[in-house]
């Protein structure tokens, strides 16, 4: 413990004295400690001599500056216990008479009230006051005739104490690690309780039969809970009692401490009442018997629990019996003015101690280890809660407010309001279409669809819906295959008054026919109806795009109203389910609205159209682009970047919009090709943002704006946006950022309560984005759609958290949810798939891999000896669309189990995808199968043996394939097209495939025309 006094003409020779009558007196200032144990040899060192600075006649700033480097060596500094140094004594002169005495001693040698002692007896010897009688009794003797039985600790019967609970110190999310940190750099805060609020306070707790200790020590342990990802934890507290084996032994210096292994159980409190007395109850318990004595037991308790970081880390000390500072000190060396505890293991100390009258609780803490203003605000949460404390009826819930400073930051950037227009989904369109009618819409491979032509389609498709008697928000399933087709159908299902439910071609037939019976779909719009004896008597009606064509079109859209039903889109669901997220016209329309502000989006910008329709970013692509004026392109489905990048040139594309790892496909071919130049803006979202794709797009189109965006399908596309100009080195992914407009968010623990500042929470989202609900399941929609403070949230079941000032930070997901490649899987949906089939008698699916590598893996427990793998796969390729089929089965006789009984995930995890199946041993040709193994080597976790390796089985992966594409144009002057490569799926046949594929045309054909000067029609076949 480290502390400054601050008094006058405080005589060096006179403490020089009064320090070597001090040593002479106390055996342990005359003692080395070898070992972490405290195990003691007497030490033949001379007494210390107290090293004195003047700083009389120095500058003020360099006094200061001189004062600050004091305090911070002697409160960093190791002093060399094993040598017998454990006292260090200094003292400063300083103008005008004034003195500092600064003394450090360490905690090996004397507790607490030890120091007390050590004070108290400096002070007598400096007034030069007699001899005291001379100790008949030391502590090397005490510790000789009275072992202490907690020194070594029963650990079964401390781990039986625990069983059932997961006692670990509190888990908080530091800066740095503590076993690498702890020790050095330490400081404090405090809260000083004045005497009137602290006789409240033990008022209070008297009349509830607790000692006014447990008050201090619940409100330290709320706090640090506050902070905590776990709730049921451990503090330490030390305790200092003396048995009276002696008379002397109140007047000796030594280690008494004993650590008592507090729970605290912070998971549900209902009242303060409840707080104070659960964490009363927990320290009666710990005191009968305590732990042990000093940290190797605790050492040894985690190791046999398997917990790590070790249960030292967060000490409650209480000395309010016995301070360390006795009165007689400060009136001989004057005030303490300054103090600071740090001890090794120990992050977070809270030292509570009488104080003029009141009381003070010193949070002395590793400051490296903790984000900047995480103590500051964990010290003003801690006052806040004492405050109800002694000024509230303890039958109220605690305080959970947040730190001033973060509720005026979170309150300013969810200040979000904006105008809103009232338009539907599709009425700025049509406006536009009758205005312009010739101006492009959608850019096609078949050819160019003005304006006119897409609003005569839509209008076509919406007089044959009405004449089939659709209604108001009734649903329509979207299912041709055409792009074109596709944004045709829902503008048409719009303009009719309905709303459109997409359904990817590529959907199996049952998931398909699921959507249709939870959406309640009458009427379907595919590309290849049905037909008996096919077709089930409960099927929708189904229409083709020609059948709509062949219609009259209606006058103009019919008028509907912007809370009505614009999309229901469907996601996957944990119950084997999909599950429908309804979306209303005045959720998207402000979205949309407020990015084509907010970006300054207009008619002459185009974005290429690389989303599925049952994928929530196309809402944006098609609507964004056609409500202001602009135009759509249209790419083939093949999904290759080499195509984008010459569509994107050829037509000028100013606006990209995708999913990050799409975004890494076309900036991994532009690095290697033709330069997107005239994007102005990236819109990425969906999936985590790596931090290294800002820079690389800026390195090719230097003044193109990138923008991560985030949300979910319930929050109406995007919720949240971030402008990067440049990437801090300390991020791991491309933060959340702020939220949209007339949309807010919040980030809650588990009882609602909104997290500080660098605590993970999950994240809420709010405004008018947020979606009416799931189609058809009101217990879902219960569950996920609350109210708080009379505002309906969205709880998204993502983690994230606030950084100082506002900021969100996505951290991933609470549940078995994950997102890879943009597509959000329910994992509880692909496991009840893979287990209903007929061999299968359990099943758990887990994510391996990284980054663009993450692919399902399914565990499968057989239901008898047979398992046929071919048949599983057909059996979940029927049932799941292909993003969330897993990529391999691995069979086991049984699931790996937690402690509690639970499938242990992280187990199954960790043993990554399994092997694929041998192939022949032959290696590649030479020539291009060489040269292509090369590059597989370079994109692949696996090396390339044989010629028949698969790339897929190799760990490949849909972006590593589009990456291949570009490597093979820069390496061999070829043009692949993606999905033939994929088709010819080993070496041999891709290097088959590069041999007989034509060169690459180096000069990409470029539209110079201004979008508003582009005219043409596409064919209407």
């Amino acid at each position: 413990m480290y502390f400054e006094f601050d008094g006058h003409a405080v005589d060096p020779r006179r403490l020089a004295d009064a320090v070597a009558r001090l040593w002479a007196r106390h055996p342990l200032l005359r003692t080395a400690f070898a070992d972490p144990a405290g195990e003691a040899v007497p030490s033949h060192s001379p007494a210390p001599r107290p090293a004195v600075r003047d700083l009389t006649a120095v500058e003020e700033p360099v006094r200061r500056a001189q004062l600050l480097r004091t305090r911070e060596q002697m409160t960093g500094q190791r002093l060399k216990v094993h040598c017998g140094e454990v006292l260090d004594v200094r003292l400063t002169l300083l103008p005008h008479g004034r003195t500092r005495l600064h003394v450090d001693v360490d905690l090996v040698a004397a507790d607490p009230p030890s120091i007390g002692v050590l004070l108290s007896d400096l002070a007598d010897f400096y007034r030069a006051g007699p001899d005291p009688a001379p100790l008949s009794y030391d502590f090397a003797t005490h510790r000789a005739t009275h072992p202490d039985p907690s020194a070594v600790p029963d650990l079964g019967s401390w781990q039986e104490r625990f069983n059932g609970r997961g006692f670990a110190a509190p888990l908080l999310d530091l800066a740095a690690d503590p076993a690498t940190t702890t020790g050095a750099g330490f400081t404090r805060r405090e809260i000083f309780l004045a005497p009137s609020r602290w006789r409240r306070i033990v008022r209070e707790a008297r009349a509830e039969g607790i000692a006014p200790g447990a008050v201090l020590l619940a409100a330290y342990a709320h706090t640090v809970a506050r902070f905590s990802s776990n709730k049921d934890f451990l503090i330490v507290s030390p305790t200092f009692d003396r048995p009276a084996a002696h008379p002397d032994v109140r007047r000796i210096v030594g280690d008494f401490t004993r650590l008592l292994l507090i729970g605290a159980d912070l998971s549900a409190v209902g009242s303060l009442r409840e707080l104070v007395h659960g964490v009363h109850r927990e320290r009666l318990a710990a005191s009968t018997p305590p732990f042990g004595t000093g940290a190797v037991p605790i050492g040894d308790l985690a190791r046999a629990r398997r917990q790590s970081p070790p249960l030292l880390g967060a000490v409650y000390t209480e000395l309010l019996d016995c301070a360390p500072v006795p009165q007689n000190a400060e009136r001989c060396f004057g005030p303490m003015t300054w103090a600071l505890t740090q001890t090794p293991q120990v992050w977070l100390d809270c030292l509570v101690q009488p104080r003029a009258g009141g009381v003070q609780l010193a949070w002395d803490a590793a400051e490296r280890l903790f984000h900047p203003g995480m103590l500051d605000a964990m010290v003003e949460i801690c006052d806040d809660l004492l405050t109800a404390f002694a000024d509230r009826p303890w039958t109220e819930r605690p305080t959970h407010r947040l730190p001033s400073a973060q509720r005026v930051a979170r309150e300013r950037v969810n200040a979000t309001h904006r105008a809103e227009s009232g338009k539907l989904l599709h009425q700025r369109f049509f406006e536009l279409a009758d205005a312009e009618s010739g101006r492009p819409a959608l850019i096609t491979p078949n050819g160019v669809l003005s304006r006119g032509d897409l609003a005569d389609r839509a209008l076509r498709t919406a007089a044959l819906l009405r004449s089939l008697g659709l209604r108001e928000g009734e649903p329509v399933a979207v299912c041709p295959a055409s792009p074109t087709d596709q944004i045709c159908t829902v503008i048409g299902v719009l303009a009719a008054g309905g709303c459109y439910v997409p359904i990817g071609p590529e959907q199996p037939r049952e998931r398909r026919e699921a959507i249709y019976r939870t959406a309640g779909v009458r009427l379907s719009v595919t590309d290849t109806p049905q037909q008996p004896p096919h077709r089930l008597p409960d099927a929708p009606i189904e229409i083709t795009p020609a059948q709509a064509l062949a219609t009259a079109p209606l006058v103009s859209p019919l008028n509907s109203s912007s809370d009505s039903l614009a999309y229901i889109i469907f996601t996957s669901g944990s119950t084997g389910r999909p599950k429908g997220v309804e979306i209303t016209h005045r959720s998207a329309v402000n979205t949309i609205e407020d990015i084509n502000e907010r970006w300054s989006i207009g008619p002459r910008d185009r974005v290429i159209a690389i989303s599925a329709m049952d994928f929530d970013l196309s809402v944006y692509e098609v609507f964004g682009l056609l409500s202001t004026g602009g135009a759509v392109v249209l790419p083939d489905t093949t999904r290759d970047p080499q195509e984008w990048l010459h569509l994107i040139r050829r037509h000028r594309v100013t606006i990209w919009d995708s999913v990050p790892v799409l975004l890494d496909a076309l900036i991994t071919a532009a690095e290697a090709g033709p330069v997107p130049d005239s994007l102005r803006l990236v819109l990425t979202g969906g999936d985590w943002i790596g931090t290294d794709l800002p820079g690389r797009l800026r390195a090719l189109v230097p003044d193109c704006l990138f923008v991560g965006c985030g949300g979910a399908t319930e929050g109406s596309v995007y919720s949240n946006y971030f402008a990067v100009d440049r990437v801090d080195p300390r991020w791991t992914s491309i933060p959340y950022g702020y939220p949209l407009g007339n949309q807010c968010y919040r980030v809650v623990d588990d009882e609602g309560r909104d997290c500080p500042d660098w605590v993970t929470g999950e994240l809420w989202i709010g405004g008018t984005g947020v979606a009416r609900g799931y189609r058809n399941d009101p217990s879902r929609t219960a569950e996920r759609f609350v109210r708080h403070d009379g505002d309906r949230w969205y709880r998204t079941g993502d983690t994230g958290r606030y950084l100082p000032g506002g900021l969100l930070e996505f951290q991933g997901r609470t549940d078995h949810q994950v997102k890879i490649n943009g597509y959000r899987i329910e994992l509880g949906e692909t496991e009840t798939v893979v287990a209903s089939h007929r061999q299968v008698a359990r099943a758990v699916v887990v994510v391996v891999g990284n980054g663009t590598g993450r692919r399902l893996i399914a565990y499968v427990v057989p239901a008898g000896e047979e398992l046929d793998r071919a048949d599983i796969e057909a059996w979940v390729e029927s049932r799941l669309p292909t993003y969330a089929r897993p990529a391999h089965y691995l069979a086991l006789p049984e699931l790996p189990l937690t402690g509690n009984g639970k499938v242990d995930r992280r187990e199954l995890a960790a043993w990554g995808a399994p092997a694929s199946s041998p192939v022949p041993a032959e290696p590649p040709r030479d020539g291009i199968e060489r040269a292509l193994a090369e590059e597989w080597s370079e994109l692949l976790p696996q090396p390339v043996r044989s010629r028949h390796e698969r790339f897929f089985d190799l760990g490949g992966d849909s972006l590593q394939a589009m990456r291949l594409v570009t490597a093979i144009g820069v390496r061999f002057h070829r043009r692949v097209p993606l999905r033939a490569l994929l088709g010819a799926g080993t070496l041999a046949g891709m290097a088959a495939l590069v041999e007989s594929s034509a060169s690459v045309d180096s000069a990409v054909p470029v539209d110079r025309a201004a979008p508003d000067e582009l005219r043409g029609t596409e064919k209407k076949t």
